[in-house]
């Protein structure tokens, strides 16, 4: 059975991400570990209380008290989950930050695949739940960025929702050395034959998983530029509740450039994935 694990400090911006953990957990079926970190140690009343959740919106959940370096202790507990869902900011919340630095210590230092909720976002909700209805995944035509990006196929197989996926050309950038990469072609003779024939086998190669359901509305999308702005504007543009991307797993200085621009200006959720190597 899959875990979800929601680290909580008490604070409104943690707290933010604590409908999005609870909807997907009720939608995987699966158990909410609710985690919380703090030399204080309090009984069950106390705990949802100072949490700011009801236990009577709770079906299938398990409570954790722990002590410790915030950041250590989530990856520690996650070991133990499939996901981890948590607010971008906590109890010292400056959201002229891309992200606290409990959650980037998180990110780049965990394989599970983490869903960040900004505080300042807006959630589309359904009978007070959240569930993805507009899907953006950017797919640069390597096998392992797709290959990374199940976790969240597992998650939207089980939705109705739209999924746009996204492919970036940039005639600047390097052409990608990774064995089995297939991006777009430079040119074409005949545009009319030739896309059609490419955007099939690119859905062939890179969303078998998403292409082997039915019920699965998939759009392949194409575009030039900068990556992060491409992003950022599709996803304004078509109105996407989801983004899930996947990256190496770090944010150090002059790394994942696109990545720190679409988490500082996304207004939806964003789920990281960290490719394996």
């Amino acid at each position: 059975m899959k875990k979800i694990l929601l680290p909580l400090d008490g604070s409104e911006a943690s707290l933010k991400a604590f409908l999005p953990a609870k909807s997907l957990a009720e939608l995987l079926e699966t158990t909410l570990c609710i985690l919380h970190i703090s030399e204080e140690k309090l009984d069950q009343n106390a705990f949802f209380e100072k949490l700011g959740i009801n236990k009577e919106d709770l079906s299938c959940y398990i409570i954790s008290q722990k002590t410790g370096d915030p950041a250590q202790v989530i990856i520690e507990e996650s070991e133990q989950c499939d996901y981890i869902v948590m607010g971008t900011h906590g109890e010292t919340c400056d959201i002229t930050q891309k992200a606290g630095s409990v959650a980037i210590k998180v990110v780049e230092n965990t394989f599970k695949p983490v869903l960040l909720i900004k505080p300042d976002i807006k959630l589309s909700c359904q009978n007070d739940k959240w569930i993805p209805q507009k899907v953006l995944i950017p797919l640069n035509g390597a096998p392992n960025s797709a290959q990374a990006l199940l976790p969240a196929m597992d998650i939207l197989v089980k939705t109705t929702a739209e999924i746009d996926l996204l492919h970036i050309s940039s005639h600047k950038a390097e052409p990608t050395k990774e064995e089995g990469a297939f991006t777009a072609p430079y040119y074409e003779d005949y545009p009319q034959h030739e896309w059609n024939s490419w955007s099939k086998e690119f859905m062939k190669r890179f969303c078998p998983t998403l292409h082997n359901h039915n019920h699965i509305n998939l759009k392949l999308s194409l575009s030039h530029g900068n990556p992060a702005e491409e992003i950022l504007n599709f996803a304004r543009e078509n109105k996407n509740d989801f983004i899930a991307i996947a990256w190496h797993g770090t944010f150090s200085h002059l790394r994942a450039s696109t990545l720190k621009r679409v988490l500082s200006e996304c207004t939806c959720p964003l789920m990281l994935i960290k490719i394996m190597t």
